[in-house]
């Protein structure tokens, strides 16, 4: 075996310009697949983060003036949401629902010493952030014993943040909220580019108490998971303003006194256009791959024609036909190796400076790795063409009958 492969690399420094024609075929083949596949995996990334795929779908429910009238009641009347209507959709256990998330608002004075600001304050539960695509950067969320005792306690996002204490820390500090004093225990910061607005969180039982005692809230956030169809996605709308609409003596066809707002055409339209991205580019680097292929059959029947005389030569020396095969196969396999694996980590290497380089000013280009599996299956699928690559015309050349091959 040792003399074997010795052959081989003294037939292959013989033979330079051959191989580096075939071995920059085969690593052309494979770097132009990593990067499409590397580029385009870091695009469907960037998408589904900028269009919120990546977190599960949030459906808001709100009410409004009724549309109808019904069971006596007159039509534009106000339809109002209360704490228990929440938890009605919770005990319901409607599918698909991961969460429910009642919260309210109200527009009050924030002030820390002579820094002060008008602002939106949010009353929810802990775990609600999401819903604003908000996460925790430091401290910590509002947990049961907050919701429980009606503790004043606050969490804010970092814009708001650096307007009342600027430079410093305000985690543990206190913050007048419409003259009454919150300990802060969390500051948060939003996945949305461009986000200016101030964002203020209190418990929901603290809102409740101070502001809205009888019982009513703005709204109920729904977290939904696996309403991958249309028809999912109606019947879950469906189902959540059949229960509000006999809940609140409101028309079943009444769908502005109640609103179910789920974005789900969006979402769908958005994640087919990824995944058919996603298949577009496969079949262009498939196309890249079989061309590389084609390349190094080309290549290798031409490099064996031109061989004919010498393998005739070693046939004539006593070597077998399966000696001469197996020459010209694992010469074909280490170049479809050593150039594949080179053209991958070029391509690699390139994909990631494009991710140093694009990373941070271009939110739509996010991490473009690369998947294991899939570039080891091309390799491999690259080791086999050669294989077949050359032994076919190798098969051929030994077939031939000594005298042709060592006067051709």
């Amino acid at each position: 075996m040792q003399e074997l492969f010795n052959e081989v690399l003294l037939a292959m420094k013989n033979n330079k310009m051959r191989i580096a024609l075939t071995g920059f075929s085969i690593g052309w083949g494979m770097f132009i697949l990593v990067v499409l596949l590397g580029s385009s995996g870091g695009f469907q990334r960037g998408l589904y983060k900028t269009f919120h795929l990546d977190i599960d779908q949030i459906v808001r429910v709100s009410t409004g003036k009724s549309a109808y009238a019904w069971q006596g009641l007159d039509k534009g009347r106000e339809i109002k949401l209360r704490l228990s209507d929440s938890e009605a959709i919770e005990s319901s256990h409607i599918e698909h629902i991961e969460r429910v998330c009642p919260m309210n608002t109200k527009l009050l004075e924030i002030k820390n010493g002579s820094a002060h600001v008008n602002t939106s304050v949010t009353g929810c539960y802990g775990g609600y952030l999401v819903n604003d695509y908000r996460t925790l950067t430091s401290g910590r969320d509002f947990n049961k014993m907050d919701i429980e005792s009606h503790a004043k306690v606050c969490m804010m996002n970092e814009l708001l943040a650096r307007q009342l204490f600027q430079n410093n820390d305000p985690i543990g500090e206190y913050v007048g909220i419409d003259g009454i004093e919150y300990l802060v225990v969390g500051v948060c910061e939003s996945s949305l580019n461009n986000d200016v607005s101030l964002a203020m969180y209190i418990p929901l039982s603290t809102m409740m108490t101070i502001y809205y005692p009888e019982g009513y809230i703005k709204g109920i956030n729904l977290i939904v998971s696996r309403l991958d169809s249309k028809e999912h996605n109606e019947h879950l709308v469906r189902e959540v303003h059949n229960l509000l609409a006999s809940r609140l003596s409101c028309s079943p066809d009444d769908y502005k006194g109640i609103k179910v707002n789920n974005p789900y055409e969006q979402v769908l339209s958005a994640k087919n256009m990824i995944a058919g991205i996603g298949v577009f580019v496969w079949i262009i680097g498939l196309a890249t791959l079989i061309a590389g292929i084609v390349g190094v059959s080309n290549i290798m029947l031409i490099t064996v024609k031109e061989r004919t005389r010498e393998l005739g030569v070693r046939k004539a020396m006593g070597a077998s036909n399966a000696h001469i095969i197996s020459l010209v196969l694992i010469e074909s396999v280490v170049i479809t190796v050593i150039f594949g694996y080179l053209g991958m980590m070029i391509g690699v290497g390139l994909t990631q400076l494009l991710d140093m380089a694009l990373g941070s000013a271009f939110p739509m280009f996010q991490n473009p790795v690369v998947q294991f599996w899939p570039i080891m299956g091309c390799n491999v699928i690259m080791i086999i063409a050669g294989l077949i690559a050359g032994y076919v015309p190798a098969k051929r050349a030994v077939s031939i009958k000594l005298v042709e091959a060592l006067t051709s």
